[in-house]
């Protein structure tokens, strides 16, 4: 396992300068990688023997056939590292042969997300963009030793100050005691980052440590596998049940962009581009087709700094809050079920048109894009099984469709299709919130995580209605407009 924490630095006038120098070398290379790997996947997409076998049945066979097509192109990450090796000698005095590899790498599984349909376009590197440079061994060029990050050619007699050598001391402050712990661990490789923040240009280290991360003295780990917790994750909402805690959160409830700034920033900006491009525009207002020249004025840029500036802190708050709800629910327990979910499906519009019952009019086809982007569900996801990947342990992902958690009623054993307004579920005496309902029954799934097991839900019913009810309650006199609404 492999820990990844990051210390931020303020280099000097001259470390700014070199590094500026060896980012946008950095992108020179990543570029030119993802150019030929760009070349190879259409020669491999127009193959007439391979888009035939496309259209065949999906077997072993024809999938080692296809394999060996991509082969013949040379369309492989081997097949990228050697090319890079011809672009990395014109700058090997400033980038080394690992860290080339490293982009070539990057750039090559950019477009293999292309190839195989899990992206629809790439995008090159321009000087605006960031970019991040890292290395595969701590040995060599780009690496960590005693405080200070190393790079380039060491000082010798001969050359007792080379133009690419780079010395830049880091160090954690005194007082932090899990920055401390973590250098103790031997450090693998190093990555510096290049990022725009507040309109300037920073740095930062990551340093890829070996070993599991130090636990900080203020956090609560249940390293209990017999504590079960069940997720029912929402586009803008989460339900967690446990056997001491029945709660309905919603996603990084800090996370609100301001809509109405940013449509504004971005009718300025399209009006600025409409009047320094006005031949790249039709008639009826549409862009032309084919290659364009785009000319931007100065304050065009400073509108797009202050767009992309707005979108960094949602990001940087984001992450934040997932981290500590993560925290949250593993001070639960670490047995942690929920459904296999995917939302980029929910982000697509509907395709089917209908009508409203009440006025007749026709319903907006679209889903849930804006909420996904802004709470980011999967995120969250990913933040929990990497935590619980330290203690060796994963999330257990229940079969959506052979449950049908939100459908089911244990105390009847049947299912029942509802509509997604209905946010409760009526047991008689009882009045259920739907979301903490499926929460409850994900927790009780079975080993096999295809079915509810009836007998764990009959014996812990009593406990989670009592803790249900009193959830209710704290969620009516709610802060959050969002949860009063599951509620009402």
């Amino acid at each position: 396992m492999f820990l990844i924490w990051g210390i931020s630095f303020v280099p000097s006038c001259l470390a700014t300068t070199s590094l500026g120098k060896e980012f946008k070398i950095a992108r020179m290379v990543y570029n030119s990688c993802l150019g030929e790997t760009l070349k190879r996947h259409k020669a491999v997409k127009t193959d007439k023997l391979y888009r035939a076998l496309l259209r065949e049945t999906k077997s072993k066979e024809r999938n080692k056939k296809l394999a060996d097509i991509r082969l013949n192109y040379d369309f492989s990450e081997c097949g990228i590292h050697h090319f890079v090796k011809e672009v990395q000698s014109k700058f090997k005095e400033h980038i080394g042969s690992l860290e080339a590899q490293k982009l070539a790498t990057r750039a090559f599984q950019t477009v293999e997300k292309l190839h195989f349909g899990k992206s629809k376009k790439v995008h090159f590197k321009n000087s605006n963009d960031d970019i991040s440079v890292e290395n595969k061994s701590n040995k060599t060029g780009l690496r960590y030793i005693e405080g200070n990050i190393l790079w380039g050619d060491k000082p010798t007699k001969k050359n007792p100050k080379p133009k690419n050598w780079l010395c830049m001391p880091i160090s954690p402050k005194d007082d932090d005691e899990y920055a401390h712990l973590a250098l103790l661990d031997k450090t693998k490789y190093v990555r510096i980052l290049k990022r725009e923040v507040r309109g300037k240009i920073r740095y930062f280290v990551q340093l890829i440590q070996e070993g599991c991360p130090p636990v900080k003295r203020n956090r609560e780990i249940a390293n209990d596998e017999t504590k079960r917790i069940g997720l029912d994750i929402g586009t803008s909402t989460i339900a967690i049940c446990s056997e001491s805690r029945v709660e309905l959160r919603e996603l990084a409830p800090e996370c609100h962009n301001d809509e109405k700034e940013i449509r504004i920033i971005q009718r300025k900006m399209d009006r600025s581009k409409r009047s320094t491009n006005p031949n790249n525009f039709n008639e009826n207002g549409t862009i032309k087709k084919g290659r364009l020249t785009w000319t931007y004025s100065k304050g065009y840029e400073k509108l797009r700094q202050k767009h992309r500036e707005l979108y960094r802190k949602v990001a940087v708050q984001r992450k934040m809050s997932h981290e500590k709800l993560a925290n949250d629910i593993l001070a639960l327990g670490s047995n942690i079920r929920v459904e296999t979910m995917r939302f980029q499906s929910l982000k697509r519009r509907a395709k089917n048109t209908t009508r409203n019952h009440t006025n007749g009019r026709i319903n907006r086809k679209k889903r849930f894009g804006k909420s996904i982007a802004n709470r980011a569900p999967a995120m969250l996801i990913e933040i929990m099984d990497r935590k619980l990947n330290y203690q060796g342990r994963l999330i257990k992902k229940i079969d959506t469709y052979a449950t049908k958690a939100s459908q089911f009623n244990h105390l009847t054993g049947k299912y029942e299709k509802k509509q997604l307004s209905e946010r409760w579920n009526d047991f008689g005496e009882f009045h259920i919130q739907r979301d903490l309902y499926s929460a409850f029954l994900i927790r009780n799934t079975n080993e096999t995580f295809d079915s509810v097991d009836i007998d764990l839900c009959n014996t812990g019913w009593n406990n989670f209605i009592e803790l249900h009810n009193c959830e209710i309650e704290r969620l009516k006199h709610s802060a959050s407009e969002t949860i009063r609404w599951f509620v009402t």
